[in-house]
C-alpha cells in the first residue's frame, strides 16, 4: 500500500494592520472592542492623550491586543505641533520647539528615561523611538536620534521593562527616501540599533498619492529589505498603502479611524491653525477616496449614485444610512476586509490580486459615477478627480507588476500582544 504524500505549503505571510487612536473616537473604539468588532488587534496610542483613553488601553490589553506607545517626540520638535497637547508631557520643552542641539553632551536632559518609566506604567507591549522629522542625508537629528534610541533600550532594560520592544520611526519625505544616499544614510543610521521593526512615515505618500508616487515609493522602499527588518508604512492607508503591501514594500500599514492616512511634513512647520473640525468623512472604496456627509448626499440625490458609492454590503452596513451615521465602524470593516483577503493570497500573488480583486472593480464604478449628473460642480470635480487618480493608479502598478522581475520582500511581523484570543484575522 502506497503512503499518502501531503505537500505542505507555507502559509503566507499576514500584513499587519495597525490602527492610531488618535485624540477624538476612542469611545467608539470602546464600544467596538466590547461588541467584538474591533477586528484591528494593533492600536497606536499618542502619548499626549493617553490618559483620557486609560480605559480602552486597559481594556485592549485584557483581551490580548497588541497596544503601542508613540511618545509624540517629533511634534515637540515641529513648530505647528509642539503648541499642542505634547506640551504637558514630562519629556516635552513647554518654551519652544526642541532643536538637535538641545540634545548635546553637556545637557542635562534624559527623555530616554522619562520615556521609558511612561511607557512601562502604562504596560504598553512597544514604543516607537523618539525620532524627528529628518530632511536632509546630513541632518543633525540623525546621530541624536540613535543615542535616544539607544539610551532609551538601556532605560526600559534597567526599569523592568526589558520586555517592550523598540520600533524606530523614519520620519521624512519622498525626496529623501528616492534619493540612493538618502536610502543608505537610513541604513547606516539604524541597521545596528536595537530595534525590531521600522515605521516609515513620509511626507507626500499616504492615501491620496499618485500611481507615479505609489510606484516611486514601492520601488524605493525595497532597498530598505537588506537590513532585515519588518516595514511598516506609517500614516497610510487606501489603495497606495495596500499596493505597498501587496507588492511586498512593506509588511503592515498604519492609520487612524477616518484620519491620519498621509502625512505633510509643510504642516509641521507652519504655527498650528485655529480651525475647527472637517466634520463627518465616509470612506467609499470604490473611490479610493473619504466624502464628506454633505458631498455624499449630493451623490445619493441622482438617480445611479446610491448603487455607485453606497454601501451595498449588508454584512458592514445593514441599512443605506448606517455608512453616514457609523462610518468608523464602515471603514474599519471595509479596511479589515481588504487587508485579510491579501493577507490570505501567497506573496507571488499578491500584486496580481490587488489588481484583479481589488483596484480593477473600483476603477469601473468609479468611471461611471464620473457620468453622473452632479448639481453640484465641486462634488463632480471631486469625483471626476477620484476617477482620474484611480485610472493612473491601476496603470502605474499593472506596469509595474508587469515588468519587475525580482522583487525583494518586507519580514514578517510578530505579534507583540497577549496570548488571549482575540475575534481578528489581521496581525497572526
Amino acid at each position: 500500500m502506497l503512503a499518502t504524500v501531503h505537500v505542505l505549503h507555507p502559509q503566507p505571510t499576514v500584513i499587519g494592520g495597525y490602527l492610531r487612536v488618535g485624540h477624538t473616537g476612542h469611545r467608539r473604539l470602546e464600544a467596538l472592542h466590547a461588541a467584538g468588532t474591533l477586528k484591528f488587534n494593533r492600536l497606536v496610542f499618542d502619548a499626549a492623550h493617553i490618559d483620557e483613553q486609560i480605559v480602552l488601553l486597559r481594556a485592549l490589553k485584557a483581551s490580548g491586543y497588541e497596544v503601542i506607545l508613540d511618545p509624540n517626540f517629533a511634534e515637540m520638535a515641529a513648530v505647528g505641533q509642539f503648541e499642542s497637547s505634547v506640551r504637558k508631557l514630562p519629556w516635552a520643552n513647554a518654551n519652544a520647539a526642541w532643536k538637535a542641539s538641545d540634545f548635546g553632551p553637556e545637557s542635562n536632559l534624559n527623555p530616554a528615561r522619562l520615556i521609558a518609566e511612561f511607557a512601562i506604567k502604562h504596560g504598553v507591549d512597544a514604543v516607537l523611538s523618539p525620532s524627528h522629522l529628518i530632511e536632509t542625508v546630513d541632518d543633525a537629528w540623525w546621530a541624536v536620534d540613535r543615542s535616544l534610541t539607544e539610551h532609551l533600550r538601556l532605560e526600559l532594560d534597567r526599569n523592568g521593562g526589558s520586555d517592550i520592544a523598540i520600533d524606530y520611526q523614519v520620519i521624512t519625505t519622498s525626496a529623501l527616501l528616492r534619493d540612493h544616499k538618502g536610502r543608505a544614510q537610513i541604513i547606516s543610521a539604524i541597521e545596528n540599533l536595537p530595534i525590531q521593526n521600522l515605521w516609515l512615515k513620509v511626507s507626500g505618500f499616504g492615501a491620496t498619492a499618485t500611481g507615479a508616487g505609489t510606484r516611486a515609493y514601492i520601488e524605493s522602499v525595497r532597498d530598505l529589505h537588506a537590513m532585515g527588518r519588518p516595514l511598516i508604512a506609517d500614516a497610510t492607508g487606501g489603495f497606495a498603502g495596500l499596493a505597498a503591501a501587496a507588492f511586498g514594500a512593506v509588511t503592515g500599514i498604519s492609520h487612524g479611524v477616518c484620519q491620519k492616512e498621509s502625512f505633510d511634513a509643510n504642516r509641521w512647520k507652519r504655527p498650528a491653525s485655529k480651525g475647527g473640525g472637517i466634520g463627518t468623512r465616509i470612506y467609499i472604496p470604490d473611490l479610493d477616496r473619504y466624502l464628506t456627509e454633505e458631498q455624499l448626499n449630493i451623490v445619493f440625490a441622482v438617480k445611479g449614485g446610491k448603487s455607485r458609492v453606497g454601501c451595498t454590503d449588508t454584512s458592514c452596513c445593514p441599512r443605506r444610512e448606517d455608512q453616514i451615521e457609523h462610518s468608523d465602524a464602515h471603514m474599519l470593516t471595509r479596511r479589515s476586509r481588504q487587508l485579510e483577503d491579501l493577507s490570505h493570497v501567497p506573496e507571488l500573488r499578491r500584486a496580481e490580486h490587488l489588481l484583479l480583486r481589488h483596484i480593477d472593480p473600483a476603477v469601473r464604478p468609479a468611471r461611471q459615477c464620473a457620468q453622473l449628473k452632479l448639481a453640484d460642480e465641486k462634488v463632480a470635480r471631486v469625483v471626476v478627480e477620484a476617477k482620474k487618480r484611480l485610472t493612473r493608479l491601476r496603470d502605474a502598478l499593472g506596469d509595474l507588476q508587469a515588468t519587475e522581475s525580482m522583487p525583494t520582500w518586507s519580514g514578517p511581523l510578530t505579534f507583540r500582544g497577549g496570548s488571549s484570543s482575540i475575534n481578528a484575522v489581521i496581525g497572526r
